[in-house]
């Protein structure tokens, strides 16, 4: 047992906090070889030997590299669909996602330019998805506007989100993905503003 281990047992974590923090620090391990290198280029062995656990280990939190993968995307969309605040401009709202990517933009890289890529895709979707319905339900609260008008509404800023962030993540530039955010969220409140304002005047009529 590592001193490690030891010390969260002593500490009255038991063996579930043992295994919580074992777990992390595979991901945290592996997140870090992905910012130095492909996904095609790591390999168990050096994860398990960088962060200074068994292969059993490995393969009682993960499957493969795959699993781990996919692990690391599912616990960030979870931690999207617990926040319930919503807040009051687009950027803030989508920042919490952004937040990620940019913290990651190298390792992201990495995997959206693997066989993988269609994890990266399917994270960035939902979280998209889920800020974007808040927001403008949000926004239409005192509104008639049917909940399906706000899925399309969500669905239609989404994707021009989506296709700055992909061609921010496969660019070599540095660009500013904050103010590049900023920039698209003041052009799709005042779309959606104005959408609001038409549909209020067709109701009147």
């Amino acid at each position: 047992m590592s001193n490690l281990a030891i010390a969260f047992v002593i500490a009255g974590k038991g063996w579930a906090g043992v295994a919580n923090f074992t777990k992390q620090a595979i991901v945290d391990t592996f997140i870090k070889l992905l910012n130095e290198k492909p996904l095609s280029r790591i390999t168990v062995t050096e994860i398990i030997e960088t962060c200074g656990v068994s292969r059993n280990t490995f393969y009682y939190h993960f499957e493969d590299i795959y699993g781990l993968v996919s692990y690391i995307f599912q616990e960030e969309i979870e931690k999207i669909q617990q926040i319930t605040d919503v807040s009051d401009t687009l950027s803030e709202e989508c920042s919490l996602v952004l937040d990620f990517l940019i913290k990651n933009k190298t390792a992201l890289k990495h995997i959206y330019e693997s066989a993988e890529k269609h994890q990266l895709e399917r994270y960035i979707f939902q979280a998209l998805d889920k800020v974007m319905f808040d927001f403008i339900k949000k926004l239409v609260a005192d509104t008639d506007i049917e909940e399906d008008d706000i899925h399309f509404l969500a669905r239609y800023h989404k994707h021009a989100l989506i296709g700055f962030i992909t061609e921010w993540l496969s660019s070599d530039n540095d660009e500013d993905l904050i103010d590049l955010l900023n920039r698209i969220s003041n052009l799709s409140e005042e779309s959606i503003t104005n959408y609001l304002k038409s549909f209020i005047s067709i109701i009147k009529q």
